[in-house]
């Protein structure tokens, strides 16, 4: 594979699930103090690194702190402050990993595998073994060597430890051999076995898009020829359901695209201008990050933009359809949504990009980041947590008392108390009051006070405000649910560093072991960057508006699993969301799994 086209596609295509396997944890920073000299007897020369040990720990420790927070500067100088000369031959590894990720870092591959070449991953810790395979397979792929990055997959492969991380990683390894030639991937008997089972699997799926193809067949006979594989169990069958054979796109995780014909356009309908511009842009992101990624496989109808703001919706659905919209997508305003289903025919099926309440029309499915699934999945989450009563606490906003009904209306459905109800205004900074009236005068049935939990609507700031209050009412039968709306989508350590008390559940996108590929957050960094964190959510909406368009009546049997959740349809027409939980540790959200 030539090195410039493998480069190319590294950048448009994968940056693979992380550096990391776990999310960042804000580990303290360590002050190393230098012990006076002291003139001692002399001593028989021993092998020994007695405390010049210990502070090398600690070097080394921060310098692992500063790498995980994306500070790579700090994290060189923590390790210019050591002598290798010095160190025993654990902390040798340890240096020459952080070395290598330093240097990844800086974009500079060559120097990061000289340095993880020496590191000797057998002295390393379990974690910083699955860091230095990742940084290992990131290094070759960034010098377009797609077979050693896949072996150092492989070997990640088994130290992963969690169902969703090892799937994850054979989606990676799967995604790599993807775009490789059919020729380069034919088994080879120099090759090790387990990875030409890899090749040998790629190959087959690189089929599915010739008609004829007998892919169900071959996959049979791959399980028999490689029985102990590690792609053979029931994660194949999860790549597969997420990339079905009658997909177009052959990555995982993209869905069935529409069959491409003459003319044939998908209609987009999002503001480019006026007051919802950024919003609109969000989702334009992800739509054609989503398509630029299947039309590197296969062929795709081509996505076709209009501007919302500019002109009548109903004129411009109508518009569209005529130019040769096959599907719609969009729009994003509640109020166009509602004029084309009182005004218009839907000949061509419509995935509107946001709710409307008791809405219903043919032809018309409604796409959002609905705080109604939010508010069932921290329901979900505190009931299936033993919690038995709950206070909930909201704005007292228009769109705050509408979640206050939601969080009642699920907790309550599944069997719960609604001890309490209050609100806040949080221009006037009175959470905290508040919350501890709420608190102090709850009432429950019998009198005794049963496991609670506090289901909260709050921005950061409010969350924050809140958070000192928690460390007095911290006991084991108060827990805090809080909406996604506490945490912006981007780690930030020192601020959330007091946040450890609240749980959220939010879109699988912004953990890397629960999305992971070519469409995930990591990979899509640069485009996400530039916009404002109130929108970055939006981008994964537009990236599952594009993989589900094409599969709407299939959601009903069979759920999608997305960028902003585990996806299916209900019987109006909305696409609802099974969305991840979080819990703060060290300021950054670490998930704990799907909300059940």
């Amino acid at each position: 594979m030539p090195r410039h086209l493998a480069i190319c596609w590294i950048f448009a295509v994968v940056l693979l699930t992380s550096c990391s396997s776990e999310p960042v944890k804000n580990k303290p920073i360590l002050e190393v103090q230098t012990q006076p000299k002291q003139r001692m007897p002399a001593k028989p020369a021993v092998k020994s690194y007695g405390l010049a040990n210990d502070q090398a720990s600690n070097y080394l420790l921060n310098a692992d702190t500063f790498i995980q927070s994306g500070d790579s500067q700090s994290a060189r100088k923590q390790l210019d402050l050591l002598n290798q000369a010095e160190l025993s031959p654990e902390q040798r590894g340890k240096f020459n990993l952080l070395d290598g990720q330093i240097a990844l870092s800086m974009g500079d591959a060559e120097q990061a595998l000289q340095k993880l070449k020496i590191a000797r991953p057998a002295l390393l810790s379990t974690q910083d073994k699955i860091n230095y395979y990742q940084s290992l397979a990131f290094a070759h792929l960034l010098m377009g060597d797609v077979l050693p990055a896949v072996s150092a997959r492989i070997k990640l492969g088994n130290l992963l430890q969690k169902p969703e991380q090892q799937q994850a990683n054979i989606a990676a390894i799967l995604d790599m051999l993807s775009v490789m030639p059919e020729q380069t991937l034919t088994a080879q008997p120099e090759i090790a076995d387990e990875l030409s089972g890899w090749m040998s699997l790629a190959k087959i799926l690189k089929q599915r898009h010739q008609p004829g193809a007998d892919i169900g067949g071959q996959i049979q006979q791959w399980r028999l020829n490689y029985p102990g594989h590690s792609a053979n169990a029931d994660f194949l069958q999860a790549y597969l359901a997420n990339s079905p054979v009658s997909a177009q796109p052959s990555e995982a995780g993209l869905a069935s695209a529409p069959a491409q014909s003459a003319g044939a356009t998908i209609a987009v309908l999002l503001p480019t201008s006026g007051p919802y511009a950024t919003a609109g842009k969000a989702i334009k992101d992800g739509l054609t990050a989503a398509h630029r990624l299947a039309a590197s496989a296969a062929p795709q109808v081509p996505l076709k933009f209009y501007d919302s703001a500019e002109e009548d919706i109903t004129d411009l659905y109508q518009r569209a359809v005529s130019e040769g919209a096959t599907q719609v997508i969009g729009p994003l305003i509640k109020e166009q949504i509602q004029a084309l289903a009182a005004s218009a025919e839907l000949t061509v099926p419509i995935l509107a990009l946001n709710h409307v309440e008791n809405l219903i029309q043919n032809n018309l499915y409604q796409f959002g980041l609905s705080p109604i699934d939010e508010a069932d999945a921290l329901a979900l989450k505190a009931h299936g947590d033993g919690r038995q009563s709950a206070l909930i606490l909201v704005p007292n906003t228009a769109q705050g008392e509408r979640i206050g009904n939601y969080l009642a209306s699920s907790w309550q459905s599944r069997g719960g108390i609604v001890a309490g109800m209050q609100n806040y205004d949080p221009k006037q900074h009175e959470i905290v009051d508040k919350f501890n009236q709420l608190v102090n005068s709850a009432s429950y049935p019998g009198g005794q006070q049963p496991a609670r939990a506090v289901l909260l609507s709050a921005n950061a700031e409010a969350a924050r405000e809140l958070a000192p209050q928690l460390k007095y009412q911290q006991n084991a039968d108060l827990a805090v649910y809080a909406m996604p709306t506490i945490y912006s989508g981007r780690p930030s350590p020192v601020q959330d560093a007091e946040l450890g008390s609240f749980h959220f559940c939010d879109v699988p996108w912004l953990f890397a072991d629960y999305y992971g590929g070519p469409l995930s957050q990591s990979a899509l960094q640069n485009s996400w960057q530039g916009l404002s964190e109130t929108v970055t959510r939006l981008m994964a909406l537009g990236i599952d508006a594009y993989n589900i368009v094409g599969r709407l009546d299939q959601l009903a049997g069979s759920p999608y699993a997305g960028a902003t959740g585990q996806l299916a349809l209900s019987g109006d027409n909305r696409i609802t969301r099974k969305l991840v939980c979080a819990q703060f540790k060290g300021g950054v959200p670490v998930a704990t799994g799907f909300a059940q």
